[in-house]
Parts: C-alpha cells; sequence; structure tokens
C-alpha cells in the first residue's frame, strides 16, 4: 500500500475551496437512495461525461492484518525468470507508449512471514453492497454511461480503495459472459492514503474526469505485465519482450480498440527501443488472429533492429 503525506506550513492545513456540485441526475438519485434505503450508505455520486464517480466516506476501519496460512508451492507453476523492477506508460499522440526495467532472477525469496494484509469484514460488505447497487440500478445498457469510480475511504484514519472499471466489462461478468477473474484483471485497483483524507466526507480530495478509453487501456496493460511476471503460473521465459507485446495486444483487442497508429516500447536497461503498427500486432499475444489457409504452414520471423520491428513469412 502506498501511504503519502502532505507536508504541512506553520502546523496549518491548507484548505481546498469547497467543491459545488451540479445537481445530480436522475440516475444519480436513484443510485444514492439504493444505498441509503437498503444498505444506509450515505453516498455521494458524480456524473463526469460518461463517468460515474462514487465516493463512499466511512469513520470504520477498511484494512486489517490477519495471519496467512501457508501454501505448499504448486508443481505445474514455473519459476520466473525475470524480475520486473519498473514500468510506466501513457497514451500520447496517437501512441502507447511504454518504459520498462526487466533483469534475470538471481534469487527467488519463498520466504513467507506469515502475515497478510486483507480487507475487513465491514469494507467486504461495504464494497459487495455497492456493486448490488450497481447491478440493481446502473446495468441498464442505454444509460450513458461508459465508466464507474467507486471510491473507498476511511475519512478517519485517511486510507482509501479505489475501483475504475467499463461497465460493460461488468456487464459481461454478471452474466458470466467473461470469467470474473478476468474481469478482476480489466478492474483498476488502488490503495492509497494521505492527510487529504481525513475528514473529508464530501470527497473534496478527488479529482473529478471522464475517463478515456486509451488511459484506461494503458494502465490495464501495465497491471496486466506486472502480473504476468510476479502473480502469473506461466511467467515469461525466455523472450519476455514478446510475452509484454502480447498482453498489449490482446489488450486492444478485448475492447476492438483500433484508434492508435503505434506501440512504442522502451527496454531502459538494455537501451532498446521499438515500435509496432498495429497490423504488426496481429503476430502476438495468446489470442492474436488464427491464420487464414493461405498462411497456414508458414515460418513467422519477427526481428527487432535498430529500434524498427520487421515480420517476414515464408
Amino acid at each position: 500500500m502506498l501511504l503519502c503525506t502532505v507536508p504541512l506550513m506553520s502546523g496549518c492545513k491548507a484548505k481546498k475551496t469547497a467543491l459545488v456540485r451540479p445537481a445530480p441526475t436522475d440516475i444519480q438519485k436513484k443510485f444514492e437512495t439504493k444505498c441509503k434505503k437498503d444498505y444506509n450508505l450515505s453516498v455521494i455520486t458524480r456524473m463526469v461525461g460518461k463517468t460515474f464517480w462514487i465516493y463512499a466516506p466511512t469513520d470504520k476501519p477498511l484494512f486489517d492484518f490477519a495471519a496467512d496460512t501457508p501454501t505448499p508451492p504448486d508443481p505445474l507453476k514455473k519459476p520466473a525468470k525475470y524480475d520486473l523492477l519498473f514500468i510506466d506508460g501513457n497514451f500520447k499522440d496517437n501512441a502507447f507508449n511504454f518504459e520498462y526495467d526487466v533483469v534475470p532472477k538471481t534469487k527467488s525469496d519463498l520466504s513467507n512471514e506469515g502475515i497478510k494484509n486483507e480487507g475487513t469484514d465491514y469494507f467486504n460488505k461495504l464494497y459487495n453492497n455497492l456493486f448490488t447497487a450497481i447491478t440493481e440500478t446502473l446495468l441498464d445498457p442505454d444509460l450513458p454511461i461508459s465508466f464507474v469510480v467507486m471510491a473507498i475511504t476511511d475519512i478517519k484514519k485517511g486510507l482509501e480503495a479505489r475501483y475504475t472499471f467499463y461497465l460493460e466489462d461488468y456487464r459481461m461478468a454478471s452474466v458470466e459472459g467473461i470469467p470474473y477473474d478476468e474481469f478482476s484483471k480489466r478492474v483498476l485497483q488502488e490503495s492509497k492514503g494521505s492527510t487529504e483524507y481525513i475528514g473529508d466526507e464530501i470527497g473534496q480530495h478527488l479529482e473529478y474526469n471522464d475517463i478515456q478509453m486509451p488511459d484506461f487501456l494503458c494502465k490495464q496493460m501495465i497491471n496486466r505485465i506486472r502480473f504476468k511476471f510476479t502473480q502469473s503460473d506461466f511467467p515469461p521465459q525466455e523472450n519476455y519482450e514478446e510475452a509484454i507485446i502480447g498482453i498489449i495486444a490482446d489488450t486492444t483487442r478485448y475492447y476492438h480498440f483500433n484508434k492508435f497508429n503505434e506501440v512504442r516500447t522502451d527496454d531502459i536497461r538494455n537501451k532498446k527501443k521499438m515500435i509496432f503498427t498495429p497490423k504488426q500486432l496481429d503476430y502476438f499475444g495468446e489470442d492474436r488472429p488464427k491464420a487464414d489457409n493461405k498462411q497456414e504452414g508458414k515460418l513467422i520471423h519477427i526481428i527487432f533492429e535498430n529500434g524498427q520491428t520487421t515480420i517476414k513469412d515464408q
């Protein structure tokens, strides 16, 4: 969990100008009434473009420590060959841009201190109630909502759990159109802490904005790449570059997103930069398009040289 502190001047906390909340829409009123009537939750919502924001402040603890039950090693899980030390990215000038630092794994720390950080029972109940309210009020496909941002904040200790997701993903998960494990990979989850959160009953610290698909996908790609290196049963074994590009390519396919010109990667340790066109991404990923009859039996060579990607078939 990332904890942040805000510097104070002369022992006083700087005050923000109180936010003027726009008049709530009918769907906001419906959601807030649902939460209050069914779960006695006082939530604050806001619509920004096609993004539905939910702020759920509480003075009850969200996180706690518990003993971690030891699990035997999985014989089917492959040991990791690489450590992902750093990755970041953005979407700019119609291109996805990523930089990362990957090193060979020299030693595995298999020790476990027997402690885990987990949500409290109250947090889990609050989380489930909010998703139930979303299910019962926001899943009408005719509603002008593309993204949901849900912030659950402990205003006593200054801790916050934030979830950002594409509403259509949740619609599909709710009818088993995609597995729940896949939905969880599509949700952007953040846990933060700040003194600005303390006492904030109206969500004044939130920077409300309309989530854009390319920015959402970029963050999801980063999360998926981190998962592949650190939690997957099948971490990259040989060519980690192809694994990274494959995840980027697959993520664009999941959302049928083609409004970009390039993918640029920068392996900062090896000083290796590469550029991929959308067409070249067809050769990467676990869900890449199947070869047609003309392509079957051809040997594909992917050449990385001088920052360019060349794909040849024989």
